[in-house]
């Protein structure tokens, strides 16, 4: 599964960031739910989703942040499976990155 990783915590918990192309990126967290939480940390083999947290809590990043929409079930073993919607660039700043905290951090 590429394309998603968590930066700026442990390896199975941080902010979320995903690639589009060869550029990696902060995830807004307005749309940012539990089932894609869930379907990214599984991927990461970090266990399931325990919390999602907005507000940057994990830091801001720098660059890019994508407002990307992924619509999960949970279930799915890769973020990129999920029906996604990419939003284009509407205004997400970075204080609104989403990030995780995954079961298997604790």
């Amino acid at each position: 599964c590429p394309g998603g990783r968590l930066v700026n915590g442990t390896e199975c918990s941080g902010r979320v960031e995903i690639r589009h192309g060869d550029t990696w990126g902060s995830l807004c967290a307005s749309h940012w739910d539990l089932q894609d939480a869930n379907v990214l940390c599984h991927q990461l083999n970090c266990g399931y989703a325990e919390s999602i947290l907005g507000g940057a809590h994990f830091g801001e990043g720098n660059g890019t942040v994508w407002s990307d929409i992924f619509h999960c079930e949970g279930t799915e073993p890769c973020l990129w499976d999920c029906f996604r919607m990419a939003l284009g660039n509407p205004a997400c700043s970075p204080r609104d990155s989403a990030s995780v905290i995954c079961s298997d951090s604790l």
